[in-house]
């Protein structure tokens, strides 16, 4: 083991889940059909949502979320900066305006007290980004969205299996997107889903995420199907196929093994590094169900004589592999010049960047392995501690 290369992540496919593609394969349909349907009402059952769309990207999601919640040019949409990319994306190809709001230190989730004070007149919704798989302050949002007649865009990328005092992300009455990206909780591959409690939105976000066309039209090549259809909105092209459908029903028939596995995994890192003074260990909050799509400590450096980027390097020189969980937006040039964003109007964001450390964390992970990486970085920063 002390040799081993520890990567940051590895896909966990079975052969029961290369079998279900394998199947897809020789069924002839590749494209959206019956197993995409299929997979869409499994993950709504489960959330306990009533709509649930399966959609090639979490981004496109949040993109055709935002239009169905009425989002378009000139309005403003308050969000993070710390978070991913794509985030910011959905709401700029809406022809809309990101508006951000500094996050929570300690979950580093968006603050809703922050939030608040950047709602104007032209704020037509809220995006809360659920880091890790931690969920945000719901409760909270939820009062802004009633209080100030906006909507809420649940930015759920890590978060298929959260929940708050019991309820589900997913479950929450606006709209949210999920990511089954190769390295979530679930994957597709490439896809996501988006679910609501709202019908109209539901059925808009189906027509947009297959170029306009009427619902029925995926049918149009099975034998109960019609050639005929009407293309009723200006739509995309963002439609989940069944080939991808396929692996994540066959992951999701795993799903709870799978997380019953994080979740251990997580308490494995959590005993490990206990004793290490410059480890902070990633935040919980009692009353939340965490995903642990991620596992983030923060490294303290004061007593060190490297910053966090060189505790990264050493990782990597000893064989672990890490990443970091966010780069925030002010510091992308494209954003820093087109927003005129500054990373003093964002302290909290930066001083969180500057100390994150993502560990490996996913299923299948040995407790051996998770006991040397947290040997290895001790290694690290007892060789760094200032004399």
């Amino acid at each position: 083991m002390k040799d081993k290369y520890i990567p940051f992540y590895r896909t966990p496919i079975t052969a029961k889940q290369i079998k279900a593609v394998v199947g897809t394969l020789k069924s002839g349909w590749l494209t959206t059909g019956p197993a995409v349907h299929m997979f869409e009402e499994k993950v709504s059952e489960y959330l306990g949502a009533k709509y649930a769309i399966g959609v090639s990207s979490c981004t496109a999601g949040l993109h055709l979320a935002l239009l169905a919640a009425g989002v378009g040019p000139g309005d403003e949409v308050i969000t993070t900066p710390y978070t991913f990319i794509a985030s910011i994306e959905a709401i700029v190809h809406c022809g809309a305006i990101p508006v951000f709001a500094d996050i929570d230190p300690e979950t580093f989730n968006l603050s809703a007290s922050e939030a608040e004070k950047k709602i104007t007149r032209k704020t037509k919704a809220i995006m809360p980004v659920h880091i890790a798989g931690l969920p945000c302050d719901i409760p909270a949002f939820e009062r802004l969205s009633r209080k100030y007649k906006i909507r809420l865009v649940h930015d759920a990328a890590h978060a298929i299996g959260s929940a708050h005092k019991g309820r589900k992300i997913g479950a929450t009455p606006d709209i949210t997107s999920f990511s089954f990206y190769a390295t979530k909780n679930i994957t597709t591959g490439e896809g996501g889903m988006v679910t609501t409690s709202n019908k109209e939105w539901a059925e808009s976000i189906r027509i947009l995420s297959l170029h306009g066309m009427d619902r029925h039209a995926w049918k149009r090549y099975r034998k109960s199907g019609n050639w005929y259809y009407e293309v009723t909105k200006l739509g995309y092209k963002y439609n989940l196929a069944d080939l991808n459908a396929r692996l994540g029903l066959a992951q999701f028939d795993e799903f709870e093994k799978m997380q019953r596995m994080r979740i251990r995994a997580a308490h494995w890192y959590d005993d490990a590094l206990a004793d290490i003074e410059e480890v902070i260990l990633p935040p919980r909050d009692a009353e939340s169900d965490h995903a642990w799509h991620l596992y983030i400590i923060r490294i303290s450096c004061q007593k060190l004589s490297i910053g966090r980027d060189q505790v990264i390097e050493r990782l990597t020189e000893l064989g672990v592999g890490t990443s970091v969980h966010f780069i925030p937006v002010f510091m992308h040039p494209y954003y820093r010049k087109q927003y005129k964003l500054k990373s003093r109007d964002y302290p909290r964001s930066a001083d969180v960047y500057k100390s994150v450390i993502t560990l490996p964390l996913f299923p299948g992970i040995r407790k051996s392995e998770v006991a040397e990486v947290a040997r290895r970085l001790k290694i690290v920063l007892a060789g760094a501690k200032r004399r």
